[in-house]
C-alpha cells in the first residue's frame, strides 16, 4: 500500500462521509491526478437536483454497487428494482477509494445499454437535501458520475422514479471494457483510502447474491480474482 493511504481503511459510514474524510484524505495526496471537486462543487451540484428547501414526494435512490451493502444514509424502506437502458460494470478507474495514484483500481458504475437489477431506498423529503450531501460527498468526488433521475420497475411491479448515479463516458476517469483477465488483475492488486478494490467486487457479489440477484460478470470477476490472489494466474 502507498505511503500516501492512511495506515488503516477509512471507514464509509454516514458521520465521517459527513466530515468529508474521503475528499481531505484525497487532497492530501501531491500526486492526485484527478480534479477533485469543493464542498461547494458539491453542494452545487446537488441543489440541481434537490433542492435546499425541498419539499416535494420522498426520493427514492437507486443502489447497484456498494450502496447495497454499505449505504451509509439514512432512510425508511428499501426494496429491489429493476433500472433498463443502463448496466452495471467496472467502469471507472479510482486513485482515491479503492485504488491510488501509483496503481488505480477499477470500481462500478452505470454505463448505457442493458439493464441492472438493484435496491432503490427510499428518502424521507423533510431529510432528502442533508442525505444527498452524504451521498454526493461520496459518489461525486471527482464528478466522474452523472447524477441522473431515471425510471426503475419495482419488485411489487411498481415504476419508480429513482436517483442514480451513470458514468461520464467523457471523463479522463472512464474505464472503456476490458477483458475479464485485466480487469480482475487491476482488482486483486489495487487498493486505496477505504480498503482493498478486492473487498469492494466480493462484497457487492455476496450482495447481490443474497438478494436473490445474480450477476454473472461479477462471479466471474470473483473467481478470477481469488485465483489471481492465490497465485494461480
Amino acid at each position: 500500500m502507498s505511503s500516501n493511504h492512511p495506515k488503516k481503511p477509512v471507514k464509509i459510514n454516514r458521520e465521517n462521509l459527513s466530515a468529508g474524510i474521503l475528499q481531505t484524505l484525497a487532497a492530501e495526496r501531491a500526486t492526485q491526478p484527478v480534479k477533485l471537486l469543493s464542498e461547494q462543487e458539491l453542494k452545487e451540484s446537488r441543489r440541481l437536483y434537490v433542492s435546499d428547501t425541498y419539499s416535494g414526494d420522498d426520493i427514492w435512490i437507486f443502489g447497484y454497487g456498494s450502496l447495497i451493502w454499505n449505504p451509509s444514509f439514512n432512510f425508511n424502506a428499501r426494496k429491489q428494482a429493476h433500472l433498463f437502458g443502463y448496466h452495471r460494470r467496472f467502469c471507472l478507474r479510482t486513485t482515491i477509494t479503492r485504488g491510488s495514484p501509483e496503481k488505480p483500481g477499477l470500481v462500478l458504475g452505470l454505463d448505457r445499454g442493458g439493464s441492472a437489477r438493484g435496491i432503490i431506498f427510499r428518502m424521507p423529503a423533510s431529510i432528502a437535501a442533508s442525505e444527498c450531501d452524504v451521498i454526493w460527498k461520496r459518489e461525486m468526488l471527482n464528478g466522474a458520475y452523472t447524477p441522473s433521475w431515471v425510471k426503475v420497475r419495482a419488485d411489487d411491479g411498481t415504476q419508480k422514479k429513482a436517483l442514480t448515479f451513470v458514468i461520464r463516458r467523457e471523463h479522463p476517469s472512464f474505464a472503456a471494457p476490458l477483458p475479464d483477465n485485466q480487469s480482475s488483475k487491476i482488482i486483486a492488486e489495487a487498493s486505496g483510502i477505504i480498503g482493498a478494490n478486492s473487498e469492494y467486487l466480493y462484497n457487492t457479489e455476496a450482495a447481490l447474491a443474497a438478494e436473490g440477484i445474480h450477476d454473472s460478470t461479477l462471479k466471474r470477476l470473483v473467481k478470477l480474482v481469488t485465483m489471481h490472489n492465490q497465485g494461480q494466474t
